[in-house]
């Protein structure tokens, strides 16, 4: 992932609205509404950010309402009924984000929270929020401004506004990674040392746990494949991964207990907590969220695993990626 080197050149004094996803772009052309759907609103928003980000990776409160002043005439229709509609277009100004953040932290403090309210609130803070995390705020500082970045379901929302597509973050993984997990299964049972783990849960097993185990074992498995340590990735209770890198900690100790799927795990990153999860399929796909929810470059020691997740299971290309090594590239033609 890139790192942040931009110059402010600031916006041209005309702005250009581009065009927007085909889906998107059609149901503006039939001057449908359509912003208040959550997805379609975040793919305008990603539009949108991707034109000024041409420009700046810094964009001002000005510049934004510019934007938003541009898409408003080129289409009226998408004007909120309250107020002007330039802030709530493209994602608020200070004053309306902290009303956001105040409402999202107030149903945080629920017990039965309304999440329909949550995702719409988290939508309009989304370019905000993006523009802090680029300025460089902390992980801390982030999570506790928005809380439901200490929830799975939180990560995996976020990453679906970064990067849109017809289906969710979450089914692209699953479905990606059945597609390679027998070949991950048959190269790493041969020669990892977690096998044994492996073999031994799946003898013990009921036929209907048989998947989730396949599952879990052979993200286990993953980074051995890419001639990475699983190590640098998951670690044991005792163990205190105080890295700037998102590291899941087992709070088990104990490979069975993971593999499983009993064993409960929490999602460091810098050493602090952000995240507790239910299962290690779930804190494996928290972790790599974290990654572009908080612009984390990745690290040389998983970067092969990371990488293979990122382009070949759910298919995400960011601007700037470099060719595949060949290292990778032989993974690949052994996996599919």
């Amino acid at each position: 992932m890139q790192g942040v080197e931009a110059a402010h050149r600031g916006l041209p004094i005309v702005t250009v609205i581009p065009t927007f996803p085909k889906d998107v772009q059609s149901r503006l052309d039939i001057k449908e509404p359509c912003h208040t759907v959550p997805k379609v609103r975040n793919k305008i928003i990603r539009t949108l950010y991707e034109m000024m980000a041409e420009y700046t990776l810094y964009p001002t409160n000005a510049e934004y309402i510019q934007v938003a002043k541009a898409l408003i005439v080129k289409y009226p229709f998408l004007r909120d009924k309250e107020g002007n509609g330039y802030e709530t277009c493209v994602g608020g100004d200070s004053t309306s984000v902290e009303a956001h953040v105040n409402v999202l932290q107030s149903e945080y403090q629920k017990k039965h929270p309304d999440i329909s309210t949550v995702k719409d609130r988290m939508a309009r803070t989304f370019s905000w929020r993006r523009q802090e995390i680029m300025e460089g705020m902390s992980v801390e500082d982030v999570v506790k401004k928005y809380p439901y970045l200490r929830t799975p379901n939180g990560f995996f929302d976020e990453i679906d506004r970064i990067h849109p597509s017809p289906s969710s973050f979450c089914h692209r993984f699953r479905e990606g990674f059945a597609r390679v997990l027998p070949n991950v299964l048959k190269l790493a049972t041969a020669k990892s040392p977690l096998a044994k783990e492996y073999t031994e849960t799946r003898q013990d097993a009921l036929a209907e746990d048989l998947p989730g185990i396949d599952l879990r074992a052979g993200l286990i498995f993953l980074p051995f494949i890419s001639r990475e340590k699983i190590e640098h990735y998951i670690t044991m209770k005792e163990e205190d991964p105080a890295t700037p890198f998102p590291t899941i900690q087992l709070m088990e100790n104990d490979w069975k207990m993971a593999i499983i799927g009993r064993g409960h795990s929490v999602v460091k990153v810098d050493g602090m907590v952000v995240c507790q999860c239910t299962s290690l399929d779930e804190a494996f796909m928290t972790a790599f969220c974290m990654y572009f929810t908080f612009n984390i470059t990745y690290p040389p020691h998983l970067k092969n695993t990371l990488t293979f997740l990122q382009r070949s299971i759910v298919n995400i290309v960011e601007e700037g990626d470099k060719p595949l090594p060949v290292t990778l590239l032989r993974m690949i033609n052994l996996l599919y």
